[in-house]
């Protein structure tokens, strides 16, 4: 008898997880992204106990898109897991990354599927091998990924504006160390406490990592080789070195398998497999960051976790393992602060994005088969959570997992009207001239060693806009002092100095 038999049999389950890694080092050899998943979905069924029965039931296989060029791999892992009648879904960058998902766990509790499996992955590091090495990455063996796949998710907004694009924001370093001077500030803490705050952070993720099963890089390395900038640990954007910076090159992938509780007792998967996503929640909500009242803090996270701890009938303090969203030491900051953790607190299972390894569009996926991993290994009726953030800490999402059985049906939940409702905002006028303060600012290194400022700025009249300046006296002032606060010169549109 299982302890799961008075389970409403449309309860969505996960009953296979798999995180698969090729590190670098000896005996790599690259491969495609296709091949890549494929392994992560075949080791995912396997993971269940009941592959070949559950294979056929599959009627979706879901990929979001990495940087890879492959139309559609998601038609060569069903293929590989005996369902090639499955229907194909790719979505692009800037859908939600649990969206699939979340929309895998409603179609079966809606009785429209049966299973079905979400997959993904990058190769990166295999393009870079590659291109060390002289030679195109390997093709992939499957020719059906040559055709589109049978439905294209695609966001409805740019999750960047304008102004951003035209004044150094695109790269993700350089917003979130904007974010991270603005915490700082408001924390009241000097530059130098501060980088060992995110040092001992950061280290902390290193450790995990080291021990994680899909950890890219097992060094180990301590809070000081993390946060102070040295030769083998250059400045990006300031306060972010190299190794407080988000890696996406590697080649990784994970994959989890949905099914319902029905199937999966028709089938016969033991009970000690079984995980069940009690509630997800996101926002779609794009602010622009020059236009967020409050830089240090993204509201719509924790508007994602309240939706989502009620729907699921659990509180904060009833959350056992965690995983966060972790690209940047401000991310992980911002959504523990929006969610009530606490940064002393383990909030990873993976090792993070630095450390652990963050695959192009997909971290979220690892995080939510190293979930299922923890879980399964868990005392029965543990509770945990996992985050994603898609975009610049924009579209962050929150799910609720368990062990137990759950208390009521699956919840997938739109919280982006109650987000938008949370968040303050300022007006932007990418024209603006005269006297301002600075709000939030990072010091983008080169290279060759130059620098350049880019800043939030703000107006008497509460007005912001974005201003870069490359006086290299100013920008390494703003290096080793806090510049939120400080007084500029806005000269010309997107250019200040420093009064």
């Amino acid at each position: 008898m299982s302890r799961f038999d008075g389970v409403d049999g449309r309860t969505p389950v996960v009953v296979g997880a798999a995180e698969v890694v090729h590190r670098a080092g000896d005996g790599f050899a690259p491969t495609s992204a296709t091949e890549l998943l494929v392994e992560a979905a075949t080791d995912a069924m396997a993971s269940s106990g009941a592959a070949d029965r559950l294979g056929p039931l599959v009627a979706e296989v879901l990929v979001p898109h990495g940087t890879w060029a492959e139309p559609d791999p998601g038609r060569a892992v069903a293929a590989a897991i005996g369902a090639p009648g499955a229907r194909s879904v790719r979505s692009e960058l800037g859908v939600p990354q649990l969206a699939l998902l979340g929309r895998a766990c409603r179609a079966v509790a809606d009785g429209e599927l049966r299973a079905a499996l979400v997959v993904g992955g990058e190769n990166r590091w295999s393009g870079v091998v590659s291109a060390k090495e002289g030679r195109p990455i390997p093709e992939p063996a499957h020719e059906a990924v040559a055709q589109e796949p049978d439905e294209l998710l695609q966001p409805a907004e740019m999750i960047i504006s304008p102004v951003e694009i035209e004044r150094n924001l695109t790269t993700a370093a350089h917003q979130y160390a904007i974010i991270e001077s603005a915490l700082r500030h408001h924390l009241g803490r000097t530059v130098a406490e501060h980088q060992r705050v995110l040092g001992a952070l950061w280290a902390r993720f290193a450790a995990v990592a080291a021990e994680a099963p899909a950890g890219w890089d097992r060094r180990c390395m301590g809070s000081d080789d993390i946060a102070q900038v040295s030769p083998s640990n250059r400045l990006i954007a300031a306060p972010y070195p190299k190794w407080l910076v988000s890696q996406w090159n590697v080649d990784q992938a994970a994959a989890l398998v949905v099914t319902s509780a029905e199937v999966a007792r028709q089938l016969g998967v033991p009970d000690d497999r079984w995980v069940f996503p009690l509630a997800l929640a996101e926002s779609n909500l794009v602010a622009p960051l020059p236009e967020r009242a409050d830089l240090h803090r993204w509201p719509a996270s924790g508007v994602c976790g309240e939706a989502a701890f009620a729907a699921a009938g659990v509180g904060v303090g009833h959350v056992g393992p965690v995983d966060l969203y972790s690209c940047f030491p401000v991310a992980v900051e911002v959504q523990a602060a929006e969610l009530g953790l606490s940064l002393d607190r383990p909030l990873t299972l993976t090792g993070g994005m630095t450390f652990g390894g963050g695959p192009f569009n997909n971290y979220a996926l690892q995080g939510a088969a190293a979930m299922v991993r923890t879980l399964r290994a868990s005392a029965p009726g543990v509770v945990g959570i996992t985050t994603a953030v898609s975009g610049l800490l924009t579209k962050p999402a929150v799910a609720v997992w368990s062990t137990g059985a759950p208390q009521g049906p699956f919840a997938h939940l739109d919280v982006s009207d109650a987000a938008d409702r949370a968040t303050p905002r300022r007006p932007v006028d990418p024209d603006l001239v005269g006297p301002a303060s600075i709000v939030g600012a990072t010091v983008v290194a080169e290279r060759d060693g130059s620098l350049t400022a880019v800043a939030v700025v703000e107006s008497s009249a509460g007005v912001r806009s974005v201003a870069q300046c490359h006086d290299q006296a100013a920008c390494r002032r703003l290096c080793d002092d806090d510049p939120v606060g400080l007084g500029v010169d806005v000269g010309e549109p997107g250019t200040f100095a420093l009064e």
